[in-house]
């Protein structure tokens, strides 16, 4: 169970990892996808500038990652920051803890500390309800979402960036990516969504834009990081040290989260 293994995150560049680390990160990365390729998996790993690192407390062996890059562009004459964050898994016996949460968020946070005049956005694109989760349940403004219609601007944005980086892929009336080649879908069985976690109206929204998710397709979503998401990030964490134990709904948000990136 996930309370008898506790898990730890450490920021490491890329160009830091050795072979034996990213080879376990490989191993752990096909447990819960099919249709991936190690070759593919390297070369989009080496694109990225930053890791965020799961470690066991006790075993220091790996536990999950989340691959991060971040860069400047100009959409419709507005320059603003990109933070996309590509392969992330988690071990199933550490699903419900919060490390890779919290540690993503201050990363962030530390972005947007950095570029402070400058608008900055987490561009993601999403196969498994998790990793939208975190996304609706953390940022104040994120989109797509259930109850109000993208704006015009994030909706311009998005479609810059998924256009641009994935080209025919995009299909922008559903608003998800559909490779004609599979470049990975989570294994049969992992994070399925049930009558339980239907309940939800963030999963239920998810379920209803990205149907073929079990087949590889991608939900693309925005989330601006600003101060009102670091607000948000310290009322939360406040509330959970005054109650001591994580918000009803929130355990398992951390599972096999996204993304296998072509």
């Amino acid at each position: 169970m996930a309370d008898r293994y506790r898990i730890t995150a450490r920021k490491r560049a890329v160009t830091s990892l050795d072979e034996a680390l990213i080879e376990s990160m490989w191993r752990l990365f096909t447990r819960y996808y099919d249709d991936v390729d190690r070759a593919a998996f390297v070369r989009d790993l080496r694109q990225k500038h930053d890791v965020l690192l799961l470690l066991d407390r006790e075993r220091h062996t790996l536990a999950g990652f989340s691959t991060i890059h971040t860069h400047a562009r100009t959409v419709g004459r507005r320059c603003v920051v990109i933070v996309f964050s590509g392969d992330t898994i988690c071990d199933e016996r550490y699903w419900g803890q919060r490390a890779l949460h919290g540690a993503f968020l201050r990363y962030v946070l530390r972005v947007k500390l950095a570029n402070p005049f400058t608008p900055v956005y987490w561009f993601l694109i999403s196969k498994g309800y998790k990793t939208y989760l975190l996304l609706a349940r953390n940022f104040p403004e994120f989109w797509p979402r259930h109850d109000r219609p993208t704006p015009a601007w994030p909706g311009q944005l998005l479609d810059a960036l998924a256009r641009e980086k994935y080209g025919e892929a995009w299909i922008p009336e559903r608003g998800v990516l559909h490779f004609t080649e599979p470049q990975g879908r989570l294994r049969g069985g992992v994070a399925p969504i049930g009558a339980t976690e239907r309940r939800d109206e963030h999963i239920r929204f998810f379920d209803a834009r990205n149907p073929r998710a079990a087949d590889g397709d991608e939900l693309c979503c925005l989330g601006r990081i600003n101060a009102a998401l670091a607000l948000n990030h310290l009322r939360r964490r406040l509330h959970r040290l005054v109650r001591g134990r994580p918000r009803r709904g929130e355990r398992g948000a951390e599972g096999p989260v996204t993304v296998a990136t072509p």
